[in-house]
């Protein structure tokens, strides 16, 4: 019974510091990997906020230099679709461009898919004509699928004649820029082989952009609406959490509004992913205290044994003097201890 004693003592005193120091340190590794994962997911949305930003712009300014041409001015179509030709060449992402009058008609529409003749239409109570001509003097905006599926976004900026005084709006120049190269740049960055996904989103549910391809040319492609909910209802322009989904997953999410367009970039990843290194040191650290265990008993056995033989001896010499056996007793070797 002493040895058994000795043997439950060593287990808990040399078991129980170290199963609790073992799980603090797995409890505190996964809030540590949950902000770390947080933190880079954060980083990770606000620097493709500034990609899409610039993708956007980058169109816009093209359009703006184009529009201050003499040629665009005067509204002299024939030189009007040599510049926009060339446009179509240099800016593979540009889909189709038109020039429209002070009224809002179009005198002039080039395109990638567009026959010998199209059809000139009136955009004069459209939001990409009247936003032109207004006080804010441009417009980017018009999310569409061209072709049911490829998200594209329209860019228009005002034609000026800056002889007048004050400058006059004699036209508008309008692009339908494609937003494909947004998803083939979110797929390079977030790979299908990992746990995390990506997507630029409008804030009526529009799917911009997606690093899954499958995702994102759908004729209906949006993001679910509990993802959609948490997103768009932020007051912050980034940030980040975990979020439960009706399904029952649960993510750690990120977001960062896109700046003058309005677009949320959002990224997630499952929370389980983020805590797979906590749980692989929680099977090391698991390990460890089998390990521990066996060594603890084999060194408790021997040191209960080496304890308990003299008691032993002193209780076999006591049996033998009970029964009258005064020889051959074992020898006992006192020590200065009890």
């Amino acid at each position: 019974k002493l040895a058994y004693k000795i043997l439950f003592w060593f287990l808990l005193i040399s078991l129980a510091p170290m199963g609790f120091v073992g799980v603090q340190l797995v409890s505190i590794s996964q809030q540590s990997l949950r902000k770390e994962t947080l933190a880079m997911q954060e980083s990770l949305a606000v620097g493709f906020a500034d990609t899409v930003h610039k993708y956007v712009t980058t169109f816009r300014n093209v359009l703006t230099e184009t529009s201050s041409l003499e040629d665009f001015v005067s509204m002299s179509v024939v030189r009007q679709r040599q510049h926009l030709n060339r446009i179509l060449q240099i800016h593979l992402a540009v889909l189709e461009l038109a020039v429209l009058n002070d009224k809002g008609v179009e005198v002039l529409r080039v395109g990638r898919f567009l026959g010998p003749n199209p059809e000139m239409r009136d955009f004069s109570r459209e939001d990409l004509f009247q936003t032109a001509v207004g006080p804010k003097g441009q417009y980017i905006g018009r999310l569409e699928r061209f072709q049911g599926l490829y998200p594209t976004v329209t860019v228009s900026t005002p034609i000026l004649d800056a002889r007048a005084q004050p400058a006059r709006v004699v036209g508008v120049l309008t692009a339908r820029i494609s937003l494909n190269p947004l998803s083939t740049m979110l797929a390079m960055e977030f790979p299908a082989t990992g746990k995390s996904r990506a997507c630029v989103v409008a804030q009526d549910g529009f799917l911009i952009a997606h690093s899954d391809p499958k995702e994102i040319y759908k004729p209906d492609a949006r993001l679910p609406e509990d993802v959609l909910k948490v997103v768009t209802t932020q007051s912050n322009e980034r940030g980040g959490g975990e979020i439960s989904l009706a399904d029952g997953r649960r993510l750690l999410a990120a977001f960062s509004e896109t700046r003058e367009l309005g677009w949320i970039v959002y990224v997630q990843q499952p929370v389980e992913a983020a805590n797979q290194s906590a749980e692989e040191m929680k099977s090391q650290i698991t390990t460890v205290l089998i390990g521990v265990v066996l060594l603890t008993v084999l060194l408790s056995l021997a040191v209960a044994g080496h304890i308990t033989r003299p008691i032993r001896m002193l209780k076999e010499a006591a049996d033998r003097l009970g029964k009258g056996q005064f020889e051959d007793l074992p020898e006992v070797v006192t020590t200065n201890d009890e």
